[in-house]
């Protein structure tokens, strides 16, 4: 089925398209969801959002860009979005945390993991993902876009609407700024 095809389907109602649709681009969705939010059952549950609202305002496309693209920009929209909930839960959650300790209670320590090796790879992963994530945004998006959902530099400028040089700039910065970062954590590969 061609882009033209999908959206005139999806215009119209059509189970077909939608089926199509998800087919298409569920796995991709979910995937660049779960690179900015860390969490796969976050990313599963923004993946039915963003279907939501493509349904929603399917009409309103413009074919100012490809289908593709469009999809992308509401992911990483509402990606977005969810981060910022998401550190505004975690701000209130650390602060009950804080209360309880100091009224008498103990936090929730959590469950040991039966692989001490698994338990240094979950960590360093966590590590990185936390570093990835304290990027300036449009870095974190084109360095996510790039390294993750393996899209073209050019691919890039589509989706944020800047310029080639732009996007290879973002991406140069957001290793630059990775590996300061990281650096402090995994001192064993300094100067290599």
């Amino acid at each position: 089925m061609t882009d033209p095809e999908l959206l005139q389907g999806l215009i119209d109602g059509s189970p077909g398209a939608v089926k199509y649709l998800v087919s298409q681009y569920q796995k991709k969705v979910i995937k660049t969801a779960y690179y900015f939010l860390g969490n796969m059952d976050d990313a599963e549950d923004l993946s039915q959002e963003v279907f939501m609202e493509i349904l929603q305002s399917v009409k309103m496309f413009r074919n100012a860009s490809s289908l593709s693209t469009w999809i992308y920009r509401i992911t990483l929209n509402k990606s977005m979005n969810q981060l910022k909930k998401n550190r505004r839960k975690a701000m209130f959650y650390r602060i009950g945390e804080v209360l309880k300790t100091q009224s008498g209670g103990t936090p929730f320590a959590e469950e040991p993991s039966l692989s001490e090796q698994g338990c240094e790879v979950k960590e360093n992963r966590k590590l990185i993902h936390e570093a990835i994530i304290k990027l300036p945004e449009n870095q974190r998006i084109a360095f996510v876009l790039h390294r993750y959902d393996e899209k073209s530099y050019k691919e890039i400028a589509t989706i944020m609407n800047l310029s080639l040089s732009s996007v290879e700039s973002l991406i140069h910065r957001a290793r630059m700024n990775l590996q300061k970062k990281l650096i402090k954590q995994f001192p064993e590969y300094h100067n290599k």
